[in-house]
Formats: C-alpha cells, sequence, structure tokens
C-alpha cells in the first residue's frame, strides 16, 4: 500500500515522506521525514502503516472537507479542562475531520468571529488550534499542488 518517496500524512506529525525501510528485531519499519519535525526519522512499523499514516487527500477529497467545514457548527466549550480534553483528542486522533473543526475554530478565532460572544481561549488552546491549522494546510498544499500562502487564502476565502 505504501512505497519509498509517497507523501503520506502522520497522525501526530502531519505531511511526511517515506524515505525508506529498516529492519530491527524481527520487525520491518518504514523510515519517514515529517515535514514540520526537519532531521528527525520517524519509525513507523510496516505491518501497521495503515494505523499510523495514510495517504495524502486528494484534490477532490480536499473540496469535500472544505464543504464539510462550512457545515460544522461553531461549538465552544466553555469549561477549560473539557475544552483542552476534547482538542487534545481531536488533534491526536489523526482524523482529518477532527483536525478540520480544530482548524475551522482557528480561523473563526482569528476573524473575530467569536468577540460577540466573550469566547476566551487560552495560549494552550491555541497552540492546538494552530498546531491543527497548519497540518490541515500542509496537507491542502500538498493536495492542490500549490505553495502554503496560496491554500491559504484559499481556504480563508472559502470559509
Amino acid at each position: 500500500m505504501f512505497q519509498i518517496n509517497d507523501v503520506v500524512v502522520h497522525y501526530r506529525d502531519g505531511v511526511s515522506v517515506i524515505t525508506g525501510t529498516i529492519t530491527m528485531g524481527d520487525s520491518e519499519y518504514f523510515t519517514i521525514r515529517a515535514k514540520r519535525v526537519g532531521d528527525v526519522s520517524i519509525y513507523v512499523p510496516v505491518l501497521k502503516a495503515i494505523n499510523i499514516i495514510r495517504k495524502v487527500m486528494t484534490k477532490e477529497e480536499a473540496d469535500k472537507l472544505i464543504e464539510h467545514m462550512n457545515k460544522l457548527p461553531e461549538v465552544y466549550i466553555s469549561n477549560t479542562k473539557q475544552r483542552r480534553d476534547e482538542f487534545k483528542r481531536r488533534l491526536s486522533s489523526g482524523n482529518i475531520e477532527d483536525i478540520a473543526f480544530l482548524t475551522k475554530l482557528y480561523i473563526l478565532f482569528n476573524k473575530n468571529a467569536f468577540e460577540t460572544e466573550n469566547v476566551k481561549f487560552g495560549p494552550m488552546d491555541l497552540e492546538m488550534l494552530k498546531d491543527a491549522y497548519n497540518r490541515l494546510l500542509d496537507e491542502f498544499s500538498v493536495s492542490y499542488n500549490v505553495d502554503r500562502e496560496e491554500v491559504d487564502s484559499y481556504i480563508q476565502s472559502k470559509l
């Protein structure tokens, strides 16, 4: 299913490239380099790879995800602990729709869409939202085959 030089999405580290394979003990691993992590090698067991990495969205899938994002409700959890637990759960799930949900919250926050509702996000909240936003825009950049800055303005115009 995966091959060397495939561009994939790691559930935690985002857009990555499979750079090779290595055998450690009795198991074979893909070595991958995440775009945001730099020179760090990540080892993904070949037999469990489908649970840890996935193919990058196609352009059509990206278009559908943007449509989905437009339909997402603007939900704010006022309880700080519940909100952070929910953000952590969504961010670590690797589920693209969870990442899209957090991305939409980040975009709305930056547009001051919550200003009249007295919504308060703490630094940790904003860090998680920004991480989701960066992951999704990195993937959109690959899906649409355009520079990251172009994707940013495109997404902003669609939401």
